[in-house]
C-alpha cells in the first residue's frame, strides 16, 4: 500500500514537553505527549473515488471496520474496508421517486443491522442497503406546537436516530421557538418527550449573520449531537461542559467540566446581527480565535474520552490562508478530567475525523484519492 507523508503535518515525530520525572508525577496524563503520523491511501481498485465535495457525512460500523459515505453525482453510497483500505462496493441511491433523497445533502446513521437511518431535505426514514425505505419517519408528534406540526425541517433540526429504542432525537431552532429544549420523540407512539437544555443558548449567543446588499455572511460555533456508549451526547463549541442522556434511564445531566489550563466557556458577547462589516468581521475573530471545544469520543483502547479543539486565526488578508493551534483533552467515563495540553507542532486540524484503534484518522484529498493521515498520540 502506498502510503505518502501527510505534508501539513512535517515532521513525523513531535513532543509537547521535555517529559522530566516531576511532570511524569504530573497529574496531567498528556503533559509528555508526543505524536507520530503517517498517510494511507485507500485502493479504489477499477473503480474511481468522487471527492468533489469532500467525504461529507460519514459513518463506521461497531468495530470500525468498515466506513460509509455517499458519492454526489451520482448519488452512490460508498462502503470501504478500513482494515485492507481497498473499496468493497458501491450502492446507487435514487434521488427521485419513492426511494428518492433529492439533490441536496445526505446525513445518515449506520444502525446495528446494516440498515441506515437518513435525513436529507426531501425525505426522513430508515433505508436497507439496497437503496429502498423500510420506514418512513416524517412524524408529526402528538401534542407539537402548530408551528412545529407545519415546518419539519424546524422540528427535525439536525435530528439523531436511537436504533435500540427507536426514537428520534431533535433540537428545533430555539430563533423561533425562543427556548432550548431537547425533543425525544417515540418513533413507535409518536410521543413527545421535552427537557430543557437551557446551556445550548451557547450555540446561539456566538454566532453573527450580516446582510449587505443582499448578500449574506455568517458564522457560528459548531454544536453535535450523537449517540456513544448508550448516551445522546450534546456539546456546543463555545464551552468545555456537556449534556449527556443515558438512553436507558433516560436521564439528563449537564455536566459543567472545569479544565485548570484552558477556558472553559466564551465570556465575551458578540452582536448577533450586525449592521456594520469591520464590527462583523471583528466579532467572527473573536469567536474563532478563542477556544473551540469538538466533540467527545470513546478510545475503547485506553478506556477514556479523548476531545480535540481548535483555535483559527484569520487573516487580514481574505486571500490568505488561516492559521490554527490544536488542543487535546482527556477524561475518564464520569468525564473527570485525565489531561489538557495544546498539541505543539500540530498546525493543521483534522478534517473530517475518527478514532480507531486509539488513533485519529483524518480524511485528505491526494490528488482525487480517499486518503487519511492517521495520528498515533502517545501518552
Amino acid at each position: 500500500m502506498k502510503k505518502l507523508i501527510y505534508f501539513l503535518l512535517i515532521p513525523l515525530f513531535f513532543s509537547c514537553a521535555n517529559g522530566s520525572s516531576e511532570e511524569a508525577e504530573s497529574e496531567n496524563i498528556l503533559e509528555s505527549l508526543t505524536f507520530t503520523v503517517d498517510t494511507v491511501l485507500v485502493d479504489s481498485g477499477d473503480d474511481i473515488f468522487i471527492l468533489s465535495s469532500g467525504l461529507g457525512f460519514k459513518a463506521l460500523n461497531q468495530d470500525k471496520s468498515k466506513l460509509l459515505f455517499f458519492e454526489n453525482e451520482p448519488l452512490n453510497l460508498v462502503e470501504v474496508d478500513l482494515n485492507k483500505l481497498k473499496l468493497v462496493r458501491k450502492i446507487p441511491f435514487q434521488k427521485e421517486g419513492p426511494n428518492g433523497l433529492g439533490s441536496n445533502w445526505v446525513k445518515f446513521q449506520l444502525g446495528p443491522n446494516g440498515n441506515l437511518f437518513i435525513k436529507s431535505y426531501r425525505t426522513q426514514g430508515i433505508f436497507d442497503t439496497k437503496g429502498e425505505m423500510v420506514e418512513s419517519l416524517q412524524m408529526v408528534p402528538e401534542g407539537i406546537d402548530p408551528e412545529l406540526a407545519n415546518n419539519p425541517h424546524l422540528l427535525y433540526d439536525n435530528p439523531v436516530f436511537d436504533f435500540e429504542n427507536h426514537r428520534i432525537y431533535s433540537q428545533p431552532s430555539s430563533e423561533e421557538t425562543g427556548k432550548h429544549q431537547l425533543f425525544i420523540i417515540d418513533a413507535r407512539t409518536k410521543k413527545l418527550r421535552m427537557e430543557p437544555i437551557p446551556e445550548m443558548k451557547a450555540v446561539r449567543e456566538f454566532g453573527g449573520t450580516l446582510v449587505v446588499d443582499g448578500m449574506i455572511d455568517y458564522f457560528f460555533v459548531d454544536n453535535y449531537m450523537y449517540i456513544e456508549n448508550r448516551h445522546l451526547f450534546l456539546t456546543a463549541g463555545s464551552m468545555s461542559a456537556i449534556y449527556r442522556l443515558d438512553l436507558l434511564t433516560e436521564s439528563l445531566e449537564f455536566i459543567d467540566i472545569q479544565h485548570k489550563d484552558f477556558p472553559n466557556r466564551m465570556e465575551f458577547s458578540v452582536n448577533n446581527s450586525p449592521e456594520d462589516k469591520a464590527a462583523f468581521n471583528e466579532d467572527k475573530k473573536k469567536v474563532f480565535g478563542h477556544l473551540n471545544y469538538m466533540e467527545p469520543h470513546w478510545d475503547e483502547t485506553r478506556k477514556m474520552y479523548l476531545r480535540l479543539g481548535r483555535k483559527t486565526f484569520l487573516s487580514e488578508n481574505r486571500q490568505d490562508p488561516p492559521t490554527f493551534e490544536v488542543f487535546l483533552f482527556a477524561y475518564d467515563k464520569d468525564f473527570n478530567i485525565l489531561g489538557e495540553t495544546k498539541i505543539e507542532g500540530l498546525n493543521q486540524v483534522p478534517e473530517n475525523y475518527f478514532w480507531k484503534d486509539g488513533k485519529l484518522w483524518s480524511y485528505v484529498n491526494i490528488e482525487d484519492e480517499l486518503g487519511f493521515a492517521v495520528i498515533d498520540f502517545r501518552f
